[in-house]
């Protein structure tokens, strides 16, 4: 069994010492890879940032190339502040207009007479009509409460209703038609008489009966209609021919035939009856006169049991009719037996017994025309390109203002410009190298030779980027400086061909040459607010443009400019994502190599401690037989 033996106290040497100093010189690869790893780590932050940027940009690019962008946005105002509201598109026309609000429109508002709080209503059914709608409630009955909650669940879509206590043995219902105008008017039907001992309406009545008249036509005042299409038309052959049996239209024949004027009601309705077979369709038209104007409509409808129906109430409700339109499209003749015109009475059988508001249509003049709606948001049909809503009634004419809004496309570019400026600027630095530099290699301290690229290095780093002299990011920043300077093709005679028309450069005139070198851009503000108040689709242009008419945008700075970044941020194959996934590979590489040299350098220092301790036994063993022979000379020698 061999002696234990202390470190060192054979040969005087600290052989610990000089086993860690030996495991440390061969653990300086660990040492290089694991500062590889760093770099490494490092670098894939900075590329993140790069796709972060690219992404960033071709998302603010997108939005001023998008056919959406609010270049042309224009703002709808009023000199006096509160009359109107409102936003314009693209294609309304910039500019003032006169206007006056006459009166706004209102709903129809009732209120019953008090009853009794306790009242039982009987078991039945009413109709609620408003407008076009109408709601029949089966009520189970009950109290006024009851009856108050049975309008709201089933006729909320028309009504508005509410019970109100005027102490503790009387109260009153209220109902309010949901939509404002005149049409709108609430009408009831109460054969059950529920809504009569509810205090709401009175007695109700008999439904009067349809009116019924014919149309009596002159045809030797007809006049020949859209002979372009009805070629036949202007004929003496072809004229409307009246018997006693029908008014006869020959084929390929229209005329547009006078009548007594009268006011279209809502509800009314033309039938037309034929004496024979007719055509499935039938064209008809009427004229009828609209603020001062002479409006026509042309509209082809189905025949149903021989007879075939128009309701014109649809089109001119409370305008005069001055005119019928008839024609014959088919190959043979029409044979009209008669037309009627046909007034449905008013729905409503049971007067409200008190109004408290009166429903109301808008009433306004823009440029001294007169304009009837029946609400007061949302017009959208009165000023092309213009939605508004009225707010209030004005004492004299106010001045309506349509001008166009640059604030968010100024917004748009100003971003652009912004994520722009912020890439240029990081992969500047990133890439940027000091030539007359020398970047120290060391630590404070440290005498090795490796190389440390660590978090001091990175945080503080002032003399050349982590990617200098990376090929892709030198593209990029070439590529962002040639699509900015670039001259485009215009597609209208006033465009821009280049950013500095709009005032978006690199440098005003005279400014420093090495600042203009750094390709970040600057914004004239007030060149820019010019263009974009002048000639905002010449600014939309510039960004994306449709040069061959083929409805898809292929040219201008924004178009470009996403073509260009397509191959940085692309999620599987883009530049940035391979670089990332190489630096990733590495790094999974390295610390390979890291787990297989800490294994080896365990074996490692067992052996050098193990011969370091064979080396210690073998100089005691020496040791020990030197004195050995040199106490028996001694002794041989008589101790001499």
């Amino acid at each position: 069994m061999p002696a234990y033996t202390m470190p060192g106290l054979m040969t005087g040497q600290n052989t610990n010492d000089i086993v860690k100093k030996l495991v440390e010189l061969e653990r300086r690869p660990i040492k290089r890879w694991e500062t590889e790893n760093e770099y490494s780590k490092a670098q894939i932050q900075v590329w993140g940032e790069v796709k972060n940027l690219t992404t960033n940009l071709q998302t603010k690019t997108r939005a001023l190339v998008s056919f959406t962008a609010p270049f042309a946005t224009k703002s709808v105002t009023s000199s006096e502040e509160g009359v109107i509201t409102g936003e314009a598109s693209r294609t309304a026309k910039s500019g003032n207009r006169a206007l006056e609000v006459i009166e706004l429109a209102a709903k129809h508002q009732l209120s019953g007479n008090e009853v009794d709080t306790d009242i039982r209503l009987p078991e039945g059914s009413f109709t609620i009509h408003s407008g076009k709608a109408k709601e029949t409630i089966n009520f189970p009955g009950g109290s006024l409460t009851d009856l108050t909650q049975t309008l709201k669940n089933v006729a909320s879509g028309i009504v508005d209703s509410s019970l109100i206590k005027i102490d503790k043995d009387s109260s009153i219902l209220t109902v309010m038609a949901v939509k404002t105008g005149k049409k709108n008017e609430l009408q009831f039907s109460d054969p059950n008489g529920i809504l009569k001992l509810a205090g709401l309406v009175g007695e109700n009545k008999v439904s009067p009966e349809i009116l019924r008249s014919n149309l009596v036509l002159d045809v030797t005042k007809a006049k020949p209609y859209e002979i372009s299409k009805f070629k036949k038309s202007e004929d003496p052959k072809e004229i409307l021919i009246q018997t006693e049996e029908a008014l006869v239209i020959k084929p390929d024949t229209a005329f547009s035939n006078p009548i007594t004027p009268f006011n279209i009601n809502p509800g009314v309705f033309i039938e037309i009856e034929t004496l024979e077979e007719g055509p499935a369709v039938l064209e008809i038209g009427f004229v009828y006169e609209r603020e001062g104007n002479v409006r026509t409509k042309f509209i082809p409808i189905s025949k149903v049991e021989n007879k075939y129906t128009l309701t014109i109430s649809d089109y001119a409700v409370e305008k005069n009719f001055t005119d019928i339109i008839l024609s014959n499209a088919s190959s043979a003749d029409v044979k009209i037996k008669s037309i009627t015109v046909v007034t449905p009475p008013k729905p409503g059988t049971a007067e409200p017994v008190k109004v408290l508001a009166e429903a109301k249509d808008l009433k306004l003049k823009i440029d001294g025309v007169e304009i009837i709606r029946d609400n007061n948001d949302a017009i959208t049909d009165v000023l092309d390109g213009i939605s508004f809503t009225v707010h209030q009634v004005t004492d004299e004419p106010v001045t309506l203002k349509i001008n166009v809004d640059h604030a968010k496309g100024m917004v748009l570019i100003k971003e652009w410009v912004a994520a722009y400026n912020d890439l240029m600027k990081f992969t500047k630095e990133i890439t940027s190298v000091d030539k007359n530099s020398k970047i120290s290699d060391k630590k404070e301290g440290d005498d090795s030779k490796m190389l440390d690229i660590s978090k001091d290095f990175w945080d503080h780093k002032t003399k050349s980027g982590i990617l200098a002299g990376e090929n892709s990011i030198l593209r990029l920043i070439a590529s962002l400086k040639t699509v900015s300077n670039s001259y485009y093709p215009t597609v209208k005679e006033n465009g821009f061909r280049v950013l500095t028309d709009i005032g978006i450069s690199t440098g005003a005139v005279g400014s420093n040459w090495e600042k203009i070198q750094d390709g970040l851009l600057q914004i004239d503000e007030e060149r820019l607010v010019q263009v974009l108040s002048e000639n905002p689709d010449g600014v939309r242009d510039l960004f994306a443009s449709d040069a061959n008419n083929d409805a898809k945008m292929e040219e201008g700075v924004g178009i470009r400019m996403i073509e260009m970044l397509k191959p940085y941020n692309q999620y599987a194959s883009g530049i940035v994502t391979s670089k990332i996934k190489l630096l990733e590979d590495n790094i999974a590489g390295n610390n390979k190599k890291i787990k297989e040299h800490e294994s080896h350098l365990v074996s490692f220092e067992a052996k050098l401690k193990q011969r370091f301790l064979y080396m210690e036994q073998g100089v005691g063993k020496n040791k020990s037989v030197g004195n050995y022979l040199q106490n028996n000379l001694f002794r041989n020698n008589g101790g001499e």
